[in-house]
């Protein structure tokens, strides 16, 4: 089973930390940085529905990454890319195919309330649930 890893710059020692299970399980894991999947004179998004259509899961890493003012208070949301690919591989994989791991509290879309997600903060809970 391929399964793509989407992540924020800041979220690469949680992406490592779920490649190495998901290989240490027989999957062949497909981290959004890896040399070749966004090649050179493509288009980001072309180049993400190439990718969608070669994985059999997605995993998108939800991090603090970007301030924002949400009704008056300051919040912190994942990185926009990041929300976008969750969207787009849930509609192209289904959503038992494609996962949401969250680390710290970040500002989750109304859309999304309610979705059972994988906690980064409870390491350990968090990999049993991700080799289920």
């Amino acid at each position: 089973m391929k399964v793509f890893i989407g992540s924020s710059v800041e979220s690469l020692k949680d992406l490592r930390m779920i490649a190495r299970l998901i290989e240490e399980e027989g999957h062949e894991p497909i981290p959004w940085n890896k040399p070749g999947i966004f090649p050179l004179g493509n288009y980001l998004f072309e180049s993400l529905v190439e990718v969608g259509s070669q994985i059999d899961a997605a995993i998108l890493i939800f991090n603090e990454d970007d301030q924002l003012w949400y009704r008056g208070d300051g919040t912190k949301q994942p990185r926009d890319n990041v929300l976008i690919e969750y969207g787009f591989f849930a509609g192209k994989l289904g959503t038992k195919r494609t996962i949401i791991c969250r680390r710290g509290f970040p500002k989750m879309a109304t859309d999304l309330n309610g979705l059972i997600y994988c906690d980064l903060n409870k390491e350990f809970k968090a990999q049993d649930e991700i080799l289920e």
